[in-house]
């Protein structure tokens, strides 16, 4: 008997994980938020759960950083450019992540912002098969899409030059 209630557990578990994943992936696919840290330029909307909205002081940052970068040429100069003129980013954060934000602009954090399709209002998620997709997010871009592919095409130069063997 306790064999056949332990399998029936663990049958459930499994049911309820598979049903969790599915109803994650559903909400990705309509471009909901499903969690995580709220990305910068943006705040939660806590009477509409997994919708976000504009937080304009951060947002302006954004787009800030996206011209200083397309002006600088490099991701190292854009940081010290918005560090140097007083631009700081908001320590804490909302969403899923408790350790919170460094509160200035580096490389890394940097590289994050300048690749994050969110900003023109697309939701990334991977499906139950681990294969990468793409919605429309239900929150507003901050960023025109030209703006952001100017930007794409430029990093995509920098990854190419990185990539080139030593000797050529």
């Amino acid at each position: 008997v306790l064999y056949t209630v332990a399998n029936i557990a663990q049958f459930e578990r499994r049911q309820i994980s598979e049903r969790v994943a599915a109803n994650l992936e559903s909400r990705a696919s309509r471009g909901l938020y499903n969690g995580g840290t709220v990305q910068l330029g943006y705040k939660l909307i806590p009477e509409k759960l997994g919708y976000l909205e504009v937080d304009e002081e951060s947002a302006s940052m954004v787009r800030l950083a996206y011209k200083t970068f397309l002006e600088t040429g490099g991701i190292s100069a854009t940081a010290k450019f918005l560090n140097t003129n007083g631009y700081r980013i908001k320590r804490e954060t909302q969403g899923g992540n408790s350790a919170g934000r460094s509160g200035v602009f580096t490389v890394v954090n940097l590289d994050g912002i300048l690749r994050n399709k969110a900003y023109i209002g697309v939701r990334r998620y991977k499906s139950a098969n681990g294969n990468a997709k793409e919605a429309p997010a239900c929150w507003p871009a901050i960023l025109d899409e030209d703006l952001f592919n100017r930007v794409q095409q430029e990093l995509a130069k920098k990854d190419a030059c990185k990539r080139k063997p030593e000797n050529e």
